[in-house]
């Protein structure tokens, strides 16, 4: 009853201004001006104000796994599996082209999946964008997450399987789902786009495996994450220096994989985050208080978000984001300690890999308002790459815009498809 009875009284309010504005004399015009304008601006916060109580719509994709989404979009899918050198079990989802067509691979960014690039509605998604124009569009899934959970010998339950970090997702996954899409297809080539994490397994894996590098038409890096020393999302740098601690802590205790939202997570989140606009609003700054300020998500999307954004990955996978923000300027691999490194690297300290030696074709793009992935930090990345060929800096894009953004269409996917072979 309550947005009802709102809307007559400022409909009798207006009624009024009208009325009087009408036979006011020339003289009183501009004080009419004047008060119409304050009593729309009131009208407009007073009907904001009921809008956000209003229920969230409910969107059934929710409960779809990504298959089911490109199914329901109207799109051809398969479901196709890998086996990596190490025994890992990596899903893929793929969106065929009718004809043997230009290869295209996504790759999502931690702690996320596959259906990371489904959230959009397909109008501004850039995986339906690509097939619409008659791309073979591959989705990679790292070890670890929801999809890509299952091994050969070993259960999630044994600390044994999440004993992996970004090294392991780029030195296997990253090549192994590689080569399954070029044999499968009979291509020679693909075009690879990666998100934050996405980027720099990618990097690694060009390191681990040169002859890949041929393999690549090119790779567009959106947010691309390499040494995160000047992350800014002030939660992070308070912990950054406790992580080895943290760490040991939470594998004594058993966890070593975590943050997934299967179960009571979804359930805490759709009760706190879905159910009125004002919650969604308010979950949608949490995500900016982590990844950079952003007027560019909507909140009507919180639901997809929510069950898109933690999708699952080992406790070192997150250690060696921390380990890194440490180390300063430099992309390392993980730090398994003095002793560890020794035994590992030959060395007491890390691994540090020279991006330097990537010969493949890459194509930047960052974010002007990212908190972390920050200008400072592409900065030195594009400065380490020696075969760019060119970046783009979209000064108000944030880390999460560059897949879930509203304008994300025009203002980044338009340019990224640009870049790529004809289908």
């Amino acid at each position: 009853m309550l947005p009802s009875r709102l809307r007559c009284w400022w409909f009798a309010l207006l009624t009024i201004g009208s009325s009087k504005a009408i036979y006011s004399s020339a003289e009183s015009h501009h004080d009419y001006v004047l008060s119409r304008g304050l009593l729309e601006k009131w009208r407009t916060k007073t009907k904001n104000g009921v809008t956000l109580f209003d229920r969230l719509p409910r969107n059934v994709e929710r409960s779809y796994t990504p298959p089911q989404v490109i199914e329901h979009r109207g799109f051809p899918v398969e479901v196709h599996h890998v086996t990596t050198e190490d025994g890992y079990i990596l899903e893929l989802h793929r969106i065929p082209s009718r004809t043997p067509r230009k290869v295209v691979f996504l790759q999502h960014g931690v702690l996320q999946s596959s259906g990371t690039w489904l959230v959009n509605p397909s109008s501004r998604s850039l995986a339906f964008l690509l097939a619409e124009l008659s791309y073979d569009v591959w989705l990679g899934n790292f070890r670890g997450n929801r999809y890509s959970r299952k091994h050969t010998t070993l259960t999630p339950d044994e600390a044994e399987f999440w004993k992996f970090s970004w090294d392991e997702i780029g030195n296997y996954d990253i090549p192994s789902m590689m080569n399954y899409i070029l044999t499968e297809t009979g291509q020679s080539k693909l075009s690879y786009i990666g998100h934050s994490l996405g980027c720099g397994v990618f990097f690694i894996a060009m390191l681990k495996h040169p002859e890949l590098n041929a393999r690549i038409e090119i790779m567009v890096a959106l947010a691309p994450l390499s040494s995160f020393a000047y992350i800014t999302t002030d939660f992070f740098r308070v912990w950054a220096p406790f992580t080895d601690r943290i760490e040991d802590a939470l594998k004594l205790i058993g966890v070593h994989g975590w943050l997934d939202s299967e179960g009571f997570g979804n359930r805490f989140f759709e009760l706190v985050c879905e159910q009125t606009y004002i919650q969604a609003q308010s979950c949608r700054n949490w995500f900016r208080s982590v990844v950079g300020p952003s007027e560019n998500l909507d909140p009507a999307m919180i639901p997809l978000f929510n069950v898109n954004f933690l999708r699952g990955t080992s406790v070192s996978v997150i250690a060696q984001f921390a380990q890194n923000y440490n180390a300063g300027n430099v992309f390392q691999a993980y730090d398994f300690g003095r002793r560890g490194n020794l035994l590992r690297y030959g060395s007491v300290k890390p691994l540090e890999y020279d991006l330097a030696k990537i010969t493949a074709p890459v194509y930047v793009f960052s974010g002007g308002s990212d908190h972390l992935v920050t200008p400072l930090d592409v900065d030195w990345l594009l400065s380490k790459l020696k075969n760019l060929n060119g970046s783009n800096r979209i000064s108000d894009y944030s880390h999460l815009d560059f897949v879930w953004g509203i304008d994300v269409k025009e203002k980044l996917y338009e340019k990224v498809i640009a870049l790529l072979p004809p289908p």
